[in-house]
């Protein structure tokens, strides 16, 4: 229709296509008046004349609009072209945001941006329209990665949908179109929120809800077929967030909730429960991000304001945990020390077998707790009894899965237990006895073993997917979007993308990798023995900033509010503004080596050393 050069209305320079649907092409643009890059959408010509009703009526239902998650229109033209002129999102659909994790950093991104729909939609009807055809693309990523509803061509003011639904109108995309609007029956806010449905479960799952070769066998699949539940197609999404997607994807109007903004507080509620929870996890989440929601106000101002000792702290690879606001700390002296964090008092100390091997994970109603002896441990949570005890199973490491726990062991294998001792619903064998606790990326578990191999496993059933040769691991693996940081014991920090099957990127640390990096936004932070902190580029591995440490570091840093923190072997609490690099803070927190991460816990830092001094800086 036009091309690069060509100017519309004297005003606006076309720079190329961005896309064209049904009624009209889509091009970016600069607007000659106000200086600005827009997208003009214009009607094809020699469309019909109900063709080119739809398209005005797409104008004005957008002109009235004025609400942070839908696009702006800026101007309108009806002369030889007709057209509009729009606010331009660059961004991708809103399925980038997915599939789910419970890691503090993409799970606040995609409840947020959820969030931001709904509200979006909840403004929509409260105008009395049905915007009828809500996809992914229609649904785009802005600045931030903050969505922007668009595409409002099949807008429908609901006092008219009668005489709409009195032709048989089936518009829309059969992928995310609910029942009544698929049999040409009438149409309201709730086919909004079913199409909002399938494409949250898109996102989160990876998978739409139904799937076929043609559109009519999708439509009928969405009028008479249930799709499976998205914690059964991807095993990582929470059970709240399932059961609310099939409330969302319900046959009928009604069994739907009552509005979007019911819908939006259901989102916030879940997001909040969500990053409750990053302090129960290791590393903040399955993905172990070693990012934490919760942030000091003036981290360059830290000062102890508790301090106690236990008989000893943890050791490598243990770690500390909160659960329901209380403090674990795993022991060397065979035991789980329950501290309470306003003052630093003891609560109760929790036997066990053995020396704590790894960080407590508080999942449900259990702490899960491995020791040196080979045991696992169930304890009840918050009454600190042992439910049971699983012997001989050799725990490498552990990570919470939905309702599971997936289980790396020294005998060459990974299991995903259910919440109880005898209830492993799949095995999967290694090359060799597994050397990492085990990490998640999408629909797939990542575990090292000791023979250098790293496997890929599907949740659902432990099949090995494709295993690659990296070299020794000690600790575990990092799922950023496609990419796994890989932290190899000899000191080689490798960047694998899971779909090409390659390493992108490789970074010498010149030093044993003991700990695993933490990543934020589009930086990857790493320490290792060789006295030296590195801030990499993502994508490509590049130095951003390098800080000379005193010391070696055995524990993986972590982040929280911008800020890195690091333990040393020399006892230390280092403080980083995480952007820059810039020294906040060198706190001498015990006179022995702190071989745990220092655990960001509200508006806290909370600090093991090896010798039991336990530590609250604020």
């Amino acid at each position: 229709m036009f091309r690069p050069g060509d100017v519309i209305d004297g005003r606006y320079d076309v720079l190329g296509p961005l896309g064209q649907g049904g009624m009209g092409h889509v091009f970016r643009a600069q607007d000659r008046r106000l200086e600005r890059i827009v997208a003009l959408k214009v009607l094809r010509p020699h469309l019909t004349e109900t063709d080119a009703d739809r398209f005005r009526r797409e104008i004005r239902a957008l002109s009235r609009l004025n609400h942070p998650a839908i696009v702006s229109i800026y101007d309108l033209g009806e002369g030889e072209h007709v057209y509009f002129a729009m606010e331009l999102v660059e961004g991708g659909p809103f399925t980038e945001l997915g599939p789910v994790t419970d890691d503090v950093e993409p799970f606040q991104a995609l409840l947020d941006g959820a969030v931001l729909v709904a509200e979006a939609l909840a403004y929509v009807h409260r105008l009395g329209m049905v915007h009828r055809d809500l996809t992914p693309r229609n649904i785009l990523l802005g600045e931030g990665g903050r969505p922007k509803v668009m595409d409002f061509g099949l807008v429908q003011l609901t006092e008219t949908s009668r005489q709409l639904t009195r032709t048989g109108s089936t518009l829309g995309t059969p992928q995310y179109m609910a029942p009544e609007q698929a049999t040409g029956d009438a149409t309201g806010a709730a086919t909004d929120l079913y199409a909002f449905g399938a494409v949250l479960y898109r996102t989160v799952t990876g998978e739409a809800p139904f799937d076929a070769e043609n559109d009519q066998a999708i439509m009928y699949q969405h009028v008479y077929h249930t799709p499976r539940p998205a914690s059964e197609v991807h095993p990582g999404v929470p059970s709240g967030l399932s059961a609310l997607l099939e409330r969302m994807l319900a046959k009928r109007p009604e069994d739907r909730p009552a509005s979007a903004a019911a819908v939006a507080d259901a989102l916030r509620a879940l997001r909040e429960d969500g990053l409750a929870r990053a302090t129960h996890r290791p590393h903040g989440g399955a993905g172990r991000r070693g990012s934490y929601p919760t942030a000091v106000a003036n981290p360059g101002r830290l000062t102890p304001r508790w301090q106690v000792r236990l008989t000893e702290g943890p050791q490598w690879p243990a770690g500390l945990a909160a659960a329901d606001g209380f403090l674990l700390v795993g022991q060397r002296s065979d035991a789980l020390a329950v501290i309470r964090p306003a003052d630093g008092e003891i609560q109760a100390t929790l036997e066990l077998d053995d020396e704590v091997t790894s960080p407590p994970l508080v999942h449900g109603d259990r702490v899960w707790v491995t020791t040196r002896d080979g045991s696992l441990a169930a304890i009840a949570w918050p009454s600190g009894a042992r439910a049971w005890t699983a012997r001989d199973v050799e725990a490498v490491g552990l990570t919470a899965l939905a309702q599971d726990v997936l289980v790396a062991r020294r005998d060459g294998s990974l299991e995903r237990w259910g919440p109880s001792p005898g209830a492993v619903r799949w095995r999967a064998e290694l090359t060799a006895p597994a050397t990492t606790p085990p990490t998640v990326l999408g629909t797939l578990a990542f575990v090292g073993s000791e023979d250098g191999w790293l496997h890929a496993l599907d949740l659902a059933d432990g099949r090995g997917r494709f295993k690659v040769d990296v070299g020794a691991m000690v600790a575990p693996t990092v799922a950023v979007d496609r990419l796994l940081l890989v932290p190899t014991r000899a000191g080689e920090l490798h960047a694998f993308d899971v779909l090409r099957h390659e390493v992108v990127w490789t970074y010498d640390l010149e030093g044993e990798c003991w700990g695993a990096p933490a990543v934020a936004g589009r930086h990857v932070f790493v320490a290792s023995w060789g006295d030296q902190l590195h801030a990499l580029a993502l994508r490509s591995g590049d130095d951003v900033w390098s800080r000379p440490l005193a010391h070696p570091v055995t524990a993986s840093p972590v982040l929280a509010g911008g800020t890195l923190y690091v333990v040393t072997e020399g006892g230390e609490l280092l403080a980083f503004e995480a952007r820059s690099g810039r020294e906040l803070g060198r706190h001498r927190v015990a006179p022995s080596a702190v071989q745990a991460s220092a655990l960001p816990f509200g508006d806290a830092v909370i600090v093991a050393a090896l010798d039991g001094t336990v530590t609250c800086l604020g």
